[in-house]
């Protein structure tokens, strides 16, 4: 066998040389015929080419569909909805909002607590905590956190100035701002004169003049304080502040201070200097973005020499100084 191989090994060369041609001008001929004919009958057609050329590969060549109608029609993903072509929008709702704040659900309640202020911590708010007032002395105002009892009451929820109580199966709410209770229709009498507020139920609230005579005001960044002011002020500060809106500053989901709107020069904390728009950052050195030294800070005011309040006005720190006297 190897001698037959030995004496005819150029027809085995010539052979080899034969096949490498063939699929040489094969590909060639693939090459040209994609580069310079049209391989679509329709479009040699038109051109006057006369007789459409076969395709040189086997098979039709079917056009490339890129429309996603058969998929919609299908609905590959969802076998119970069917199928999803020109499927109608989903229904817009057009019922009125509803107010969840729990004035439209609870009462208030009728009798109970007074509500004198409330700190919020949003990022918890199992540390949010009120002051209450039961009656006259700070030892009456105890500080209540959420499962707190108050006259026989649960502390529910708190909010800003509001609280929920529960008692038994039912809820109530006490909260500070809230209008007072419409007054029961004098007898019938001869008609008199009635006395008008000119200032309307929204205008803010009046300092007493005993309060204000009280409050000297050296620079407007220091004050004279009477003593006994300051004591007037903490018994009474919802009833003084309640012009005033106090809404927590935040920054990146974390509070960092305590924004003070709505403040008129006339009300009690425009005499004391700070103006709308300041956002409140320390008492005596305690931060008021945590409720532990808001309440520490609180706690200290009626026996401090003095008062330093901490507040970013206009983008600039600055401190409002107070000397009790």
């Amino acid at each position: 066998m190897d001698a037959v191989l030995k004496r005819n090994f150029w027809v085995v060369v010539i052979a080899l040389g034969a096949i490498a041609t063939w699929f040489f001008a094969a590909g060639l001929t693939q090459l040209i015929g994609g580069k310079w004919l049209p391989l679509e009958p329709q479009s040699l057609a038109a051109s006057g080419g006369g007789a459409p050329l076969k395709p040189l590969m086997p098979g039709p060549a079917a056009a490339r569909n890129v429309s996603a109608r058969t998929i919609l029609e299908n609905n590959p993903f969802d076998s119970v909805t069917g199928p999803i072509l020109d499927a109608p929008p989903a229904p817009v709702d057009s019922s009125p909002v509803v107010n969840d704040s729990g004035e439209q659900m609870f009462p208030m309640c009728s009798s109970g607590p007074k509500l004198e202020i409330t700190v919020v911590d949003p990022i918890k708010p199992a540390k949010s905590f009120a002051v209450v007032s039961t009656g006259d002395g700070m030892a009456n105002k105890p500080l209540v956190r959420e499962g707190s009892s108050v006259s026989g009451r649960e502390v529910a929820v708190i909010v800003r100035e509001k609280v929920y109580f529960k008692e038994g199966a039912s809820y109530c709410y006490v909260g500070m701002f809230l209008p007072p209770d419409a007054p029961k229709p004098p007898p019938p009498t001869a008609a008199t004169p009635v006395l008008v507020d000119p200032g309307g139920p929204g205008a803010p609230g009046k300092v007493p003049s005993d309060i204000e005579k009280g409050i000297q005001k050296v620079d407007d960044h220091t004050f004279n304080i009477d003593r006994n002011v300051v004591d007037k002020i903490i018994e009474n500060q919802a009833e003084l502040m309640k012009s005033a809106r106090i809404i927590p500053e935040q920054e990146n989901g974390k509070v960092v201070g305590i924004r003070m709107l709505n403040i008129r020069p006339e009300t009690l904390l425009g005499k004391l200097g700070l103006q709308t728009g300041d956002m409140l950052k320390t008492i005596n050195g305690f931060d008021m973005t945590s409720p532990e030294k808001a309440l520490e800070a609180y706690a200290k005011l009626r026996t401090a020499p003095s008062i330093q309040v901490g507040v970013v006005r206009n983008g600039k720190p600055m401190n409002i100084e107070f000397n009790i006297k």
